[in-house]
């Protein structure tokens, strides 16, 4: 019984070796992307769309030396100099007083199950992201969504015609504005009565 347990104890050290050597294996494999921190307007409701790798957008901002700070206004369109950031992610998401403090909230996968959630929450769902490339310069415009809501007006929140106009349509570098990705947006919108998909 003794050399049993012996013979037992050995293999399990053995296939706890090969276990950890699998893991430290996995994850130098794997690619990180950057931290990133949202601060969103106070109480927002709607989507969220941060276009990255803009020349003449905001400048890039980082907390703590290696996170890195969206801010968005209260249009909910954010140009950033950023460039994609691709890996395993790690974002955090706030609603910024107009007093300055942060008020962290939960960040979900938008294709996650939303029947668990807590309905009388609010959640950022993320990951519903695109991109839009320019033919004659080759340069490609990366656009994360953010979907502000409670769990029950996902689908309707989802559904925003600019964001259908922004992945059927074809831009131009020069539309590529506050100022045209607001009145564009404006537009888009307002051919769906009753609706709210953003912040008035």
């Amino acid at each position: 019984m003794t050399h049993y347990r012996y013979e037992w104890l050995q293999d399990y050290k053995k296939m706890r070796r090969t276990a950890i050597i699998y893991i430290i294996i996995f994850l130098s494999s794997c690619k990180f992307a950057e931290k990133q921190k949202y601060l969103f307007p106070d109480n927002y409701c709607g989507n969220i769309y941060i276009f990255t790798n803009v020349k003449n957008g905001s400048p890039k901002q980082y907390y703590a030396g290696n996170i890195r700070i969206y801010s968005v206004f209260q249009s909910g369109i954010l140009l950033s100099q950023f460039k994609e950031t691709y890996g395993i992610t790690n974002k955090r998401f706030f609603f910024k007083t107009k007093n300055g403090n942060e008020i962290e909230f939960n960040g979900i996968p938008f294709q996650d199950d939303k029947a668990s959630l807590d309905s009388n929450k609010v959640y950022a769902f993320y990951g519903n992201d695109t991109n839009i490339t320019f033919p004659k310069s080759k340069d490609t415009v990366g656009i994360q969504i953010v979907t502000i809501c409670k769990p029950k007006n996902f689908n309707n929140t989802n559904q925003e015609p600019f964001k259908k106009i922004l992945v059927g349509s074809h831009f131009l570098p020069e539309d590529i504005t506050y100022e045209r990705l607001i009145n564009i947006r404006n537009k888009a919108n307002k051919l769906i009565k009753n609706t709210v998909f953003v912040n008035d």
